[in-house]
């Protein structure tokens, strides 16, 4: 980037070049040839994956988050073949075998029109809680919407202790049963429609990359967009 904060027109071509890969989810060194050499542009993403340049876009934009409903759910992301075998081992970059075969787990947190505050990935066989852990911190404080895999009593007092008001449906045969908002429940929709919105991207909806954080910065970007889009 400049130093006067605005993109080079380099730095366009290149973002362009990466929404390109985002969207269609070809290989790297099947880019177009109108982008450049295709080690260029994956040279230029990798950087700004290290210098979190990613993560930084969507803080900043999370700042702009709406109402005090946060939203908190789990998909799972099918890894491809061309990203199932990374050094070091599939655990240490958020993938696990599930019955439907090698998967990562994507955990969301949103605000209440459905844009994502918090991201992080989990492997696939990790249960919905632990995988959301990280993002306890948009938590505090908010109107809490989960579905009953949340439904756990570790969960509810960690949520009332940081002050947050919970609307978790209680799980059948349970000995202590909650009440919770059924009209309120029904604003759970947003999470599940901001999956179905960043999965139009298909370097999302299927796992071409090996690294973690490779794939997480094209989520990240994903979002940016989805927040973009709600922006303009």
């Amino acid at each position: 980037m400049s130093q006067g904060g605005r993109p080079r027109k380099d730095d366009r071509l290149m973002i362009t070049a990466i929404w390109y890969v985002l969207r269609t989810g070809l290989p790297w060194r099947d880019l177009p040839a109108q982008f450049g050499p295709w080690s260029s542009v994956y040279t230029r993403f990798r950087r700004w994956c290290a210098a979190g340049l990613w993560s930084r876009l969507h803080a900043q934009l999370c700042r702009k988050a709406w109402g005090q409903i946060r939203s908190v759910d789990c998909s799972h992301i099918k890894v491809h073949g061309a990203g199932a075998n990374p050094a070091g081992g599939q655990e240490g970059q958020a993938m696990g075998k599930t019955k439907g075969g090698l998967n990562t787990k994507l955990s969301a947190v949103v605000d209440a029109m459905g844009r994502a505050v918090g991201l992080c990935l989990a492997p696939g066989s990790q249960h919905d809680l632990p995988a959301c852990r990280p993002l306890m911190v948009h938590l505090h404080g908010q109107w809490v919407l989960a579905d009953r895999g949340f439904d756990a009593d570790q969960f509810r007092h960690d949520l009332a202790s940081s002050g947050a008001l919970i609307c978790i449906p209680p799980r059948c045969g349970r000995r202590i049963s909650y009440n919770y908002s059924r009209m309120l429940y029904r604003h759970r929709h947003t999470v599940e429609n901001f999956f179905a919105r960043i999965k139009r991207f298909r370097c999302v909806a299927t796992r071409y990359d090996k690294l973690a954080t490779s794939f997480l910065a094209f989520v990240l970007f994903a979002s940016v967009l989805d927040w973009l889009n709600f922006e303009v």
